[in-house]
């Protein structure tokens, strides 16, 4: 994620060129997120002092304990190309806290704030909201299970006749006497409007449908 911070205005904008404030910021719990920061004025990216340092945080309050932070960047470039990088860690037990109830929490709203330090002078962000959404893919999960087909079942008639019931291949369902002496007498099944019927075979292979 690469963020721009507006030195005249302290707020996070659009781009070097596009100086309209950022309202939110997005991010997905228990992600590491690099965080790359460029600081912007007069349309262009402008390097900060030498020796300048800086921290990110994250807190759902003003007051209280992060619910994620950097205490330090990591800076690549100069000039314009000047890239002030935090490495935020999302997997965190204060995080994990305020996703309750943790299967059906989408998201948590909180405040972002970036400050920065040049030779002992202290700035920040305007306070910004953040928005954490949950996470799905954890690494516990079971296998999705495969839907399987399959080619037919078998049916017995009121007489011990047991049949092979298949669908042809313009769908319509056959019935065809098979060798096997076991198979249910009927199935059940449910209509799109609720109602309940039985599916059996008649002694001549007919197949039969019966209000439960």
């Amino acid at each position: 994620m690469r963020v721009y911070i507006n030195l005249d205005s302290s707020e996070f904008v659009v781009s070097p060129v596009l100086t309209q404030r950022v309202t939110t910021l997005f991010f997905t719990r228990r992600d590491t997120v690099p965080v790359e920061v460029q600081f912007v004025r007069a349309g262009a990216v402008v390097e900060l002092g030498a020796g300048a340092t800086g921290q990110i945080g994250l807190k759902t309050t003003y007051t209280g304990d992060f619910l994620a932070n950097d205490t330090a960047w990591t800076k690549s470039g100069t000039g314009t190309s000047t890239v002030y990088q935090f490495d935020l860690n999302l997997n965190t037990a204060n995080l994990d806290a305020v996703f309750n109830p943790d299967a059906t929490t989408d998201s948590v709203s909180c405040k972002i704030e970036v400050s920065w330090s040049v030779a002992g002078t202290i700035s920040t962000t305007l306070p910004t909201t953040a928005t954490i959404y949950n996470d799905v893919v954890r690494g516990d999960e079971g296998a999705a299970l495969a839907f399987t087909t399959a080619s037919g079942f078998r049916l017995m008639s009121p007489n011990g006749a047991v049949f092979e019931i298949s669908v042809d291949n313009e769908g319509m369902l056959q019935s065809v006497s098979s060798g096997s002496t076991s198979a249910p007498s009927g199935l059940a099944l449910r209509s799109v409007n609720g109602t309940g019927y039985t599916l059996s075979v008649a002694n001549d292979g007919t197949l039969i449908t019966t209000t439960i």
